[in-house]
């Protein structure tokens, strides 16, 4: 018993442990838990439907912007190549008119058959046909009925046939369907 006395701490050391029994869960009622389930499994239901069809709608709603924009940028790449167009070739008709004036002035001194004309007739057919690519056509004018969506009329001349374009200063040109330079022309009046 000495020895039990002088080594309190070894006899605290030595007890066995004794194992420890789980509480017992009491079981509840099986009618009342199954209902109060049965009615957060709804409600948790109903919550579930709900964002999914709020997430189906932002979806939807996703899916039209982004095909409503994919067909405004391909709408505005082709306005924007078409402007581009439009401008190279209103770019290049000075140069067109200057072509035409050096030819009509060698045919006027006669200068028909020279090598030069020629190299500046290839150029202006060249040139023009470069134009055609790109859509640019010559604005009926001369000999026809004045039409002020195509004509600009600068000078007019009393005759018997009234609303005929009887001379034209600068041809007109459209490129596809729009006008980029009006017809200068001299119509008939009564």
């Amino acid at each position: 018993m000495n020895e039990k006395m002088e080594n309190p701490e070894v006899e605290k050391d030595i007890q066995p442990e004794t194992p420890v029994d789980p509480e017992p869960q009491p079981e509840p009622a099986a009618e009342e838990e199954t209902e109060g389930t049965v009615a957060e499994w709804k409600a948790a239901l109903e919550l579930a439907v709900k964002q999914r069809d709020e997430y189906l709608d932002s979806l939807r709603r996703s899916q039209a912007d982004f095909q409503n924009f994919r067909r405004r940028n391909q709408t505005a790449r082709s306005d924007g190549y078409e402007d581009g167009a439009r401008e190279v070739v209103t770019a290049m008709l000075p140069v067109i008119d200057n072509l035409e004036r050096a030819v009509d002035a060698a045919a006027k001194a006669g200068d028909e058959n020279s090598p030069l004309l020629e190299g500046v007739k290839m150029t202006l057919k060249s040139l023009l046909d470069a134009g055609a690519r790109f859509g640019l056509e010559v604005l009926p004018a001369e000999g026809c009925e004045f039409d002020p969506a195509i004509h600009h009329a600068v000078m007019r001349e009393s005759t018997d046939d009234p609303g005929k374009v009887l001379e034209v200063f600068q041809k007109g040109y459209k490129v596809k369907d729009r006008v980029i330079r009006y017809a200068m022309v001299k119509v008939s009046v009564e």
